[in-house]
């Protein structure tokens, strides 16, 4: 890609840590630690919630909740994670639950921003102070008052990137299989998307349909999608299950010789797909959004001022299948972890607060 210098080198943020075990739902993850803090309570006593969408796909169920569980082990602070199975109703009664258990933090990744209000004046009432992270609150809602700050990708940026990869490679017949409409997420990725069409106004984008933002929603969207538009030789996706899906109806049809796909997370999967030549383009590590705002909760709780910024919009990485091997021989080939205890400012005072995956 022109527009992107493809050494993958990750500073400070550490590690990648796909496949790791424990995919399953837990309710509570709990590590011993004897050390006092500002708080009065001893590591092991403090508490910390960590709410999210949905556990049955590998960026929440996985990789997003082992940043958090690796997080609470190096720490030392127990975690009760619990998914909402992407109902927002569901969230708001699982986060009523934590307050009632006696979290000392809030960890929340909402299922959309409807439901950030309530329950950050539920955990303001119980003085419960509450991390944001991946999908924005809303402008009516403010850091250092509502919540202490939001953590989470910067989604135009991924948009553009995905679209870029599929330009720079010389698609210029597009389809986009798009993410939930109204979601800062769905919105934000495909502002990334039409920016890059903006840049580059000998590109067509020959239809475009939010679908949702799962494999079932990518089959159902991309069959109707190539069936209306046989000519697309790129295929934008909001997400690599999507952009899986996809690629398996191209492979079906014979066609992916001739059609790019590119989308974001950097899955295990795409990951591999890639490798096969079949994927073209992948984008992420912002599952570590889950780790990082377990951090600055911990802080938080165990009385330490948050001092870095209000919105926190995470670099990512660009993989496709030029670098693939690249990528995974830094990332995946070798054991790695990130020093999560030393980035927390509870932990070591002098510390600074940069979640960023940084390329160059």
């Amino acid at each position: 890609m022109k527009n992107m210098k493809k050494v993958l080198t990750l500073v400070l943020a550490g590690c990648m840590v796909f496949g790791l075990a424990g995919c399953e739902k837990e309710k509570a993850s709990s590590v011993a630690d004897s050390a006092d803090n500002g708080s009065g309570k001893s590591d092991a006593e403090i508490t910390i919630g960590y709410s999210f969408p949905g556990s049955n796909n590998e960026f929440w169920g996985t990789n997003a909740l082992n940043s958090a569980k690796q997080a609470a082990e190096a720490l030392g602070f127990k975690l009760i994670a619990d998914d909402c199975n992407y109902d927002q109703a569901e969230q708001v009664s699982d986060v009523d639950s934590m307050i009632s258990s006696g979290i000392d933090a809030l960890v929340l990744a909402p299922q959309d921003a409807s439901v950030c209000a309530g329950i950050t004046a539920a955990c303001k009432a119980a003085d419960i102070p509450v991390v944001i992270i991946d999908r924005w609150p809303g402008d009516d809602l403010k850091a250092g008052e509502d919540y202490v700050c939001f953590i989470g990708p910067d989604d135009e940026q991924a948009g553009y990137d995905i679209a870029m990869s599929l330009i720079d490679s010389g698609c210029k017949n597009l389809l986009g299989v798009g993410g939930v409409q109204g979601t800062s997420v769905g919105e934000g990725r495909k502002a990334g998307l039409d920016k890059a069409l903006k840049e580059n106004p000998d590109v067509k984008l020959l239809q475009y349909e939010y679908a949702g933002d799962t494999w079932d929603d990518g089959d159902k969207a991309f069959r109707n999608l190539y069936q209306a538009h046989p000519e697309v030789d790129g295929v934008w996706c909001f997400n690599d299950s999507m952009a899986l899906a996809s690629v398996n109806i191209l492979k079906e049809e014979g066609k992916l010789d001739t059609v790019k796909v590119g989308g974001m997370d950097l899955l295990s999967n795409s990951v591999e797909s890639m490798e096969a030549k079949e994927l073209w383009f992948s984008t992420g590590g912002h599952y570590m959004e889950a780790g990082f705002g377990a951090v600055v909760a911990y802080d938080v709780a165990k009385g330490v001022e948050y001092n870095g910024p209000a919105k926190v919009q995470m670099s990512l990485l660009c993989v496709d299948q030029n670098n693939v091997g690249d990528f995974k021989e830094q990332f995946l080939d070798k054991e790695q972890s990130y020093d999560w205890a030393g980035a927390s400012r509870a932990d070591n005072p002098d510390a600074e607060y940069n979640f960023n995956l940084i390329l160059e």
